[in-house]
């Protein structure tokens, strides 16, 4: 068994691998963000979010995550990929 600090520490190394994963991710929308303002799409696509949405929420239900932790994720993600895009 590992103790305390070998756990945590694995959290850390984690949290900031999420991290700069989340960072890349809004690099990505501020890329689309261009592309839907060249094009004159509208930045808020909800169809694309709904998508998006049930297949997290399906992941999340085979990793055994709750339904509503995916939702705050989501969520989170969406309302700020919205703001870089904007």
């Amino acid at each position: 068994m590992k103790d305390l600090s070998s756990l945590r520490a694995e959290i850390d190394h984690l949290d900031k691998h999420l991290w700069e994963i989340i960072a890349q991710r809004m690099d990505i929308a501020r890329e689309i963000g261009e592309w839907k303002h060249t094009h004159g799409e509208p930045v808020l696509q909800s169809n694309r979010y709904q998508q998006v949405l049930d297949q997290c929420l399906q992941w999340g239900r085979e990793k055994g995550i709750s339904e509503d932790t995916v939702r705050e994720v989501m969520d989170a993600l969406h309302k700020e990929s919205v703001r870089v895009q904007s």
